[in-house]
């Protein structure tokens, strides 16, 4: 079966460089004499050693893998903890995107009382664990606990990996940190060059209202790296809040004239633009835009 999947794999390479590797059975022979199955991932070694045999190098995108046989691909299979099949998938991805919300379902069953919550407008729930685990029916589940952003309020949510985690924390401590210092709004008003307030209040690119929401999210975003990014206590969440209250006026305003000053630089060059340009420039110069 092994060696049907490498010459698979070889068959699957364009053309301009299968022929540097007939016949096919020959050097899937040669590969799986020389690598060991366990050494490293099998395209990793499989490149690795064509092209010592070759002088030819493989990338990764060379290989067409939709091109390989179904039966030749990995059955993933994902089981309950008493090994009922749940739901299988050649596509790793596809799988865990399927089983997300049954996942989701299995953290808030076996977390405990206290550690999901919602509602929360201060920090009132001590020191939150960066890792939370918890044994259930034999396995042990391991979750990773982070504020989820509710516009009013934050939630505590365990999510199944760190990078979720690290995602919806940055946004769910933003949001309380916004919760708990004034709003600059004010100040930015006050503060905010004419020249600079005409500019953002008659961009044509969204309403005004969001364009300010994004610069006080820049803002924050900035203060809260400032003092190390996330913070998973009590204290270092008051320390960050509390250099984020002293700093976020100032900061609000240089970020917002940054952004008039790029607005009113775009408008011009669309200005200058607008019927001169060439059709085949448009779609580039639309992706631009959104960007």
């Amino acid at each position: 079966m092994r060696q049907e999947l490498v010459i698979a794999l070889i068959k699957s390479l364009p053309k301009p460089l299968r022929r540097h590797f007939v016949p096919a059975p020959n050097y899937a022979s040669a590969f799986l004499e020389r690598a060991a199955p366990k050494d490293a991932p099998l395209l990793d070694t499989l490149e690795k050693e064509l092209r010592r045999m070759s002088g030819v190098t493989l990338d990764r995108e060379d290989w067409n893998l939709d091109q390989i046989p179904e039966h030749l691909k990995i059955t993933f299979r994902a089981v309950d903890h008493r090994n009922r099949k749940l739901r299988e998938n050649k596509d790793l991805f596809a799988l865990k995107e399927s089983l997300k919300e049954k996942v989701q379902e299995t953290l808030s069953k076996v977390a405990d009382d206290d550690i999901e919550q919602e509602g929360l407008t201060t920090w009132s729930f001590g020191s939150l664990p960066e890792c939370y685990q918890q044994k259930r029916g034999g396995y042990e589940v391991k979750a990773y606990p982070a504020l989820v952003d509710n516009k009013d309020s934050v939630s505590i949510k365990l999510f199944e990996t760190e990078e979720e985690q690290q995602q919806a924390m940055w946004e769910g401590q933003r949001r309380l940190v916004l919760l708990n210092v004034p709003s600059p709004i004010k100040y930015l008003h006050e503060k905010l060059p004419n020249k600079s307030k005409l500019g953002l209040y008659f961009n044509t690119y969204g309403r005004v209202l969001d364009l300010i929401d994004d610069c006080i999210a820049c803002g924050i975003d900035k203060l809260m790296e400032e003092q190390g990014g996330l913070t998973w206590k009590p204290e270092s969440f008051d320390s960050v809040k509390e250099h984020v209250r002293g700093s976020l006026g100032d900061t609000v305003v240089d970020i917002a004239k940054q952004v008039e000053e790029i607005l009113t630089t775009a408008n011009a060059i669309n200005k200058r633009l607008k019927g001169k340009i060439d059709f085949t420039m448009r779609l580039p110069c639309r992706i631009s835009k959104r960007r």
